[in-house]
């Protein structure tokens, strides 16, 4: 069974505090609203995509309402400066600022103390070269190699020798973190679970005992087998997002035996295949908005105020 990954390079968790919600004390409309930056979806009160949250009129309205339904696209800095104003938004993205790419996921899944592969970090490919000349590698072959970003599979690389893992290192970037994992026998598949707020669509992707599932490649869309699998990866995946406080993201799990599944990488920006395409990713974007408003409302009404951030 994989264990809670050891890194040998730390990593320190992400030091930025977002803002809290706006208190409570806060004087709340007798007519509930709720406002959005995305003209696909609108709402009470819709404003344009890039319209500043530093406007005194726009801090207004959006500490006076019910739920702010934020932009498509939001920069760290802004979406900092939004969610000060506002009691209640979606999606959360403040996990998505903070654990962006594989090395920081790892020290998520081991600070959550989820299953992971077991996992060494380094700053750099000249770094794990360094190692490599001068200490024995953690596992015998093979094992893992994956870069810090990079989707479809583009930086991970199966290492079955120490040439694979030489070769591995040219295709990285020079000046970017990269990491080593265990092995893990995945029959060929792994399950794709995607959130939508309180909402998830799983399905397994199949590789055909190739060591890349991904669709992207080759790989093909089953959402049928193995319910029971599809079952408890979707519990373990909803459970890590309440404690993490994600709304929106893309989780690849693998089942290499009976225990709990074990969560390979988060997927903020994810590939559609499987979801109905652009069409189908709106839909669900949408349905996830009107029952996070619908939550809102009720607790709204309730006086329940700031409480509310967390779906």
């Amino acid at each position: 069974m994989e264990r809670a990954g050891a890194l040998s390079t730390k990593i320190e968790p992400p030091s930025i505090r977002w803002p809290d919600p706006v208190s409570d004390s806060t004087s709340l409309p007798s007519t509930p609203y709720f406002v959005s930056f995305r003209p696909e979806i609108p709402l009470d009160v819709n404003l344009p995509a890039f319209t500043l949250a530093e406007d005194p009129a726009v801090r207004a309205l959006l500490s006076g309402a019910a739920g702010v339904l934020l932009p498509n696209y939001v920069a760290p800095w802004r979406y900092g400066s939004l969610v000060a104003c506002c009691r209640r938004w979606f999606p959360r993205l403040g996990a998505q600022f903070d654990y962006c790419g594989k090395t920081r996921q790892a020290v998520l899944f081991s600070q959550l103390r989820v299953r992971h592969p077991e996992t060494r970090i380094f700053q750099s490919p000249e770094h794990l070269r360094a190692f490599v000349g001068e200490q024995e590698l953690p596992w015998a072959f093979p094992f893992v190699l994956k870069g810090d970003t990079g989707g479809g599979g583009s930086s991970v690389f199966p290492v079955r020798e120490l040439g694979d893992l030489l070769r591995g290192l040219t295709r990285l970037p020079s000046d970017k973190p990269l990491l080593i994992q265990r092995w893990v026998d995945h029959g060929g598949m792994d399950l794709r679970v995607v959130v939508y707020g309180a909402r998830a669509i799983s399905y397994f992707r199949i590789g055909d005992g190739q060591f890349y599932n991904n669709v992207c490649r080759g790989g093909r869309i089953d959402y049928e087998i193995h319910p029971d699998l599809q079952a408890k990866g979707v519990s373990a995946v909803q459970e890590l997002c309440r404690r993490a406080a994600i709304d929106v993201a893309g989780f690849d799990l693998m089942f290499p035996d009976s225990g709990d599944p074990v969560f390979i990488e988060i997927n903020f920006h994810f590939g559609r295949k499987g979801l109905g395409g652009t069409k189908g990713h709106r839909k669900h974007i949408e349905e996830a908005v009107q029952e996070w408003r619908k939550r809102c409302l009720e607790e709204y009404r309730s006086g329940q105020g700031a409480s509310l951030t967390h779906n």
